[in-house]
């Protein structure tokens, strides 16, 4: 039962108002019984003046203090409420029939009244308020009695009150409230059927955003996102996969092929070798396809600061890099340029995935520039960034195809691209290793002029 939410807000409520109701009602109750009280005092009070003003004009008739006193009583007369007359030393002058017997007030309460012209005590379960009978001390006092239950029975019945109005508002709010919290929370409810429906087939469902702008809309405006990262990063994955299944496909075709074609009968020594030679060309494709899919592998679970990350010197990556690509380049007749005449520049990061970087990039060019064409490799240092651009005269890139060019498995000419051995991973490695490192990595190419690849590395950590 705890495990709803609804249950555990409307519990959390209730008790809240609980508390909160049963502070306010303790509240009320000694403000009221405080209330009652001083006007219970000051209404004794009131009967003892006007008891005393009544006898005193009755003494002055009579002037004999007892017969006086038995003469108010006579006249005036309280269901409720005791009158006695005293001397000056509380000795009873004449006291009404309602109570058994006299009331002893205390000397200090006579002392008090005779200071301050009033007092008040409570003897033997009544309150008891005194006064003097006249300005002059030496007449004696006046007391009026009443019992406490006058007023612990009205402060009793409040209490009643009070304790029923409680538990009524607490009920009606506790069922108020749960009523209030499955409706705040049926929204989540739905959000929670509809996830659930949510699967692996099913990722382009999305859920229904009554009103975006509140905390629950927003909730399920960011689930929608997360939704769409998901489906996203599993339509990648699966082409990714597919992608991968088809390239490796084609050298275990032919590795397989070439193997039962060579071991199906008895062949010469040539043949022999034309096919060993086919079969290591498509195990070195293969190799090289096996090895890019690793380093792709890396991306998802790796973070920049998970690279082996040291100071190197990109004139000397670029120059070893430079020096690797011009043996491909010189074997189909194409012409590498480097430009590197900045003195130093110092970059720390992973030295092996920088050469890595550069490699795919050179590599990549020479690919798609035919013979006679021309490749060049410039090192600069552009506001505070190392600037690494790569130019080739080759086929170039149509600009419907520039966005796409760094996506896995993509080529532009797939004929041509299977003939030369690529397998359309380079540009995505190039790519990841440059954004690792903090960079941006750019295109310009227009078809049949050659394209232009723009590496922007920032040298603040190394500086």
């Amino acid at each position: 039962m705890l495990d709803s939410v609804r249950v555990r807000l409307t519990l959390w409520y209730a008790s809240v108002l609980a508390l909160s109701l049963i502070a306010f009602a303790l509240a009320i109750y000694y403000a009221t019984g405080n209330i009652f009280r001083e006007r219970h005092d000051e209404s004794l009070r009131s009967t003892a003046q006007t008891v005393a003003s009544a006898y005193v004009e009755e003494l002055s008739e009579t002037y004999t203090p007892s017969a006086a006193g038995q003469i108010v009583l006579a006249e005036i007369t309280f269901p409720n409420r005791y009158v006695q007359f005293t001397d000056n030393t509380g000795k009873p002058l004449a006291s009404s029939a309602n109570v058994a017997s006299t009331v002893t007030i205390p000397a200090p309460v006579l002392a008090d009244a005779r200071a301050r012209g009033f007092s008040h005590a409570t003897v033997n379960g009544l309150r008891i308020a005194i006064v003097p009978l006249s300005s002059d001390q030496n007449l004696g006092f006046a007391a009026v009695a009443e019992p406490l239950s006058v007023v612990e029975d009205g402060l009793s019945e409040l209490r009643r009150d009070l304790f029923a109005g409680v538990l009524l508002v607490l009920l009606l709010a506790s069922v108020g409230g749960y009523f209030l919290a499955r409706k705040s929370l049926a929204p989540i409810a739905s959000m929670n059927s509809q996830t659930q429906r949510i699967s692996a087939e099913n990722l382009s469902a999305r859920l229904d955003v009554t009103n975006s702008r509140d905390e629950l809309g927003q909730l399920a405006t960011t689930i929608n996102e997360l939704l769409v990262r998901l489906e996203n990063s599993f339509n990648e994955q699966q082409r990714f996969i597919a992608d991968a299944s088809h390239e490796l496909r084609t050298p275990l075709a032919v590795l397989r092929g070439e193997t039962e074609v060579a071991l199906g009968k008895t062949r010469s020594v040539d043949e022999y070798e034309k096919s060993l030679w086919l079969i290591q060309d498509e195990a070195e494709r293969l190799s090289r396809i096996v090895e890019d899919l690793f380093i792709l592998a890396r991306q998802p679970i790796n973070t920049p600061a998970a690279f082996n990350k040291e100071r190197l010197s990109l004139n000397d990556a670029v120059r070893d890099c430079a020096r690797a690509a011009q043996v491909l380049a010189a074997r189909k007749g194409v012409r590498l340029k480097l430009e590197n005449d900045f003195p130093s520049i110092a970059l720390n990061g992973d030295e092996e995935l920088i050469k890595r970087m550069l490699l795919n990039l050179l590599d990549n060019a020479v690919k798609y520039t035919p013979e006679g064409g021309e490749i060049s490799l410039a090192l600069a240092r552009q506001n505070g960034n190392a600037e690494i651009v790569v130019r080739d005269t080759g086929i170039g890139i149509p600009a419907t195809d520039q966005a796409r060019v760094f996506d896995r498995f993509f080529r532009v000419d797939k004929t041509r691209a299977r003939a030369l051995g690529g397998a359309g991973l380079g540009l995505s490695i190039a790519q990841w290793i440059v954004e690792v490192h903090g960079g941006e990595i750019t295109v310009a190419s227009a078809p049949g002029v050659g394209s232009t690849f723009r590496v922007v590395l920032p040298l603040k950590s190394a500086d």
